[in-house]
């Protein structure tokens, strides 16, 4: 028997595509799509505004606005008291701020001041009797050059004090004199030697030094004038004051029991 050929029906046709194909189309597609999304602009991101912006902002009220000014006020003045306090600093600082200049130092001083620190100056005590000034010159004269010498006397009698000061031409001569006289026997007394410093010595240390001290003759001053000539009211004078002081001692013997009779002098 001959077999009959069956025909299937249009619709229920299966495309018969190769594995190999289906993928090359997809490929291509997706490839169409990248290059379609290249070309196309992209949108720039809106800028995301903060939540307060959008939020409608509430105006206060009077009340609230009298209130919050007060409070601002009280603020404000506590600020600025301190910078009111800084500035009255500063005035204050200014007004005490004094520039003083340094006093124009004379020539002399400088030149004195100089002469000190060069000299030195030594004290020595304890004198003996007869030691004085040109005693005291030769023997010292062995240690270096003095410039000046003064043996303190009395004024009144002229007599020594028993003191000297001695002035040498270098302080290092002056400090070994005193080092090798200091407690250094002679005519039965130990002498007392010392340097002077150069802050202590004053101006008229040496007045009257390197001569011989003439003390004033008050008794033959007082003899002078004593037997100097007189005018009438002087003599009259003393007369009357001679008689007073006669009186006064003819008193005296009386309370005594004395009986003597000072006018028959």
């Amino acid at each position: 028997m001959a077999r009959k050929a069956v025909s299937t029906p249009p619709s229920k046709k299966v495309s018969s595509r190769s594995p190999i194909l289906t993928r090359t189309r997809s490929s291509k597609i997706g490839k169409s799509l990248k290059n379609e999304e290249e070309k196309q602009p992209v949108p720039e991101p809106e800028e995301s505004k903060p939540e307060h912006e959008n939020d409608e902002i509430e105006l206060p009220s009077e009340s609230e606005s009298s209130d919050d000014s007060d409070e601002l006020e009280g603020f404000e003045s506590a600020e600025e008291e301190p910078e009111q306090d800084d500035a009255e600093i500063i005035t204050t600082k200014n007004t005490v701020h004094t520039v003083t200049k340094p006093a124009p130092v004379s020539s002399q001083h400088s030149a004195k001041s100089s002469k000190k620190s060069k000299h030195g100056v030594v004290y020595v005590g304890r004198l003996p009797h007869g030691f004085y000034e040109e005693e005291l010159k030769k023997y010292f004269n062995q240690f270096g050059d003095i410039t000046r010498l003064r043996v303190s006397r009395n004024k009144k009698t002229g007599k020594s004090k028993h003191y000297a000061f001695i002035e040498f031409e270098h302080a290092e001569v002056a400090k070994i004199a005193a080092e090798t006289m200091n407690n250094y026997l002679i005519f039965g007394h130990l002498l007392k030697c010392s340097v002077v410093p150069a802050e202590k010595v004053h101006d008229e240390l040496f007045k009257g030094a390197n001569s011989k001290f003439k003390p004033v003759p008050w008794n033959k001053i007082a003899q002078l004038k004593n037997d100097k000539s007189k005018s009438t009211a002087k003599w009259e004078k003393l007369q009357k004051k001679y008689q007073q002081q006669n009186e006064k001692r003819q008193q005296k013997l009386k309370q005594h029991n004395i009986d003597y009779d000072l006018a028959a002098l």
